[in-house]
């Protein structure tokens, strides 16, 4: 019996809710050199507080 040595990422993408895909998105940035998590988007209505700056 052979063993696979790694999973693809599109096997494991599939597998992802789509809450779970939000949670790990990324953009890419050319100024900084790669893919970097996106930020937080501000929901409308919530006061800014001293944590959401």
């Amino acid at each position: 019996m052979a063993f696979r040595r790694s999973i693809s990422q599109d096997e494991l993408r599939a597998r992802l809710s789509p809450e779970q895909r939000a949670q790990h998105e990324t953009t890419y940035q050319a100024s900084r050199g790669g893919h970097f998590p996106t930020p937080p988007k501000p929901i409308p209505g919530t006061p800014k507080t001293e944590q959401n700056r």
